[in-house]
């Protein structure tokens, strides 16, 4: 029996959110932010305040998208085990590239550090934490299968309280990222278990998605306003809204992406699926560590040179999609010659061994 392809308008999803995040770093990770003027309000300034709003978003969707695809799938050891010594191909490889190319000097306590990223990272950042989901899913998932709608739906408007609408509204700091991402997982879950009518009339939710997205602008633009008052921008965060991925325009803007992209109906597209097996790897290598960052944004691209420029805009575009081209050229190439040919030797040794124990 022929293996039903993949529609690819998820993994276009997948695409469009990697850009949104890299256009997030873009701003957050350059220093570029540093520049930023208070006593006027500039176009770049403007156009650097809308461009990188969305990062924390996109971590939700890629989330959301989990929990709405594996809460009907079996776990995966051969997934999980790809995605660690993924994980530790770019953590281990860049800090070393990076060592012998001068960029940073060698000790052997970062390169442990490199070594130990994964559980480093729970509890700090995306990937520790969404590998350490992953392992969860298993026992999640029994949970799912146990609740009903209703107690589905209440213990997320719990979770929701807690995460979302306390921190956002009360100015009160309550996220822990395993947390909140077994949350994320619950609510995609839903989605896909429990779908309203509204989820899947993209009419309505183009609608949802357009007043959301203003609004979003709207508390960018306030925030920033506040700031220009009191003459600090950093205190009045003008992404205060969204710049965690627990607060509330981040939730639903997440919420509304993902249906938004779920409607699409674009059948099968090879390239864009296989362009989109690569955004992990993209993520991965444009994000791994300090001394990554600075190269990128201020040694290769010199991105705060840039605020000033009239052409600022190209430049965040283009530095946007050669990152994402470049990064995605070589995860495709550690794949097809590192990872393939590997797992292809760890599948004949699994046989072999299932074999002997028959």
């Amino acid at each position: 029996m022929a293996i039903k392809k993949r529609d690819s308008n998820i993994e276009l999803f997948r695409i469009f959110l990697m850009l949104m995040i890299i256009s997030h770093h873009y701003v957050v990770n350059s220093g570029i932010t540093d520049l930023f003027r208070y006593d006027e309000i500039s176009a770049n300034t403007i156009f650097l305040e809308l461009w990188g709003w969305g990062g924390k978003c996109g971590i939700n969707c890629f989330i959301l998208i989990t929990g709405y695809f594996m809460c009907k799938q079996s776990f995966s050891w051969f997934k999980f085990l790809k995605l660690v010594l993924e994980v530790e191909f770019y953590s281990i490889g860049i800090y070393l590239i990076l060592s012998l190319g001068g960029v940073t000097n060698f000790n052997f306590i970062e390169l442990s550090k490199s070594v130990l990223i994964l559980p480093r990272d729970i509890g700090h950042g995306f990937t520790g934490s969404f590998i350490a989901l992953y392992l969860l899913i298993p026992y999640i998932n029994m949970c799912i299968n146990q609740m009903t709608k209703k107690q589905h739906s209440v213990l997320l408007i719990i979770l929701l309280i807690i995460f979302t609408l306390i921190p956002t509204f009360l100015v009160t700091h309550v996220y822990e990222y395993l947390g909140w991402y077994v949350t994320v997982y619950l609510i995609g879950s839903w989605i896909r278990l429990y779908p309203q009518e509204w989820m899947t009339n993209q009419k309505k939710v183009v609608v949802i998605l357009v007043i959301n997205y203003l609004l979003v602008v709207a508390s960018i633009l306030a925030m920033f306003y506040f700031g220009l008052q009191k003459h600090q921008i950093i205190q009045w965060d003008i992404y205060y809204f969204v710049s965690d991925s627990n607060k509330v325009f981040a939730v639903t803007m997440s919420v509304l992406l993902f249906c938004f992209f779920k409607n699409i109906n674009i059948g099968y597209n090879k390239s864009i699926n296989k362009i989109a097996a690569t955004v992990f790897g993209v993520f991965l290598i444009h994000t791994s560590g300090d001394a990554m960052r600075h190269f990128l944004w201020n040694d290769l691209l010199k991105t705060p040179e840039h605020y000033y420029s009239d052409t600022l805009f190209l430049h965040a575009i283009f530095s946007v999609l050669i990152i994402f081209a470049i990064g995605s050229l070589i995860d495709r190439i550690r794949t097809i010659f590192i990872e393939k040919p590997l797992f292809r030797i760890f599948n004949d040794i699994y046989i072999n061994v299932y074999k002997q124990n028959q």
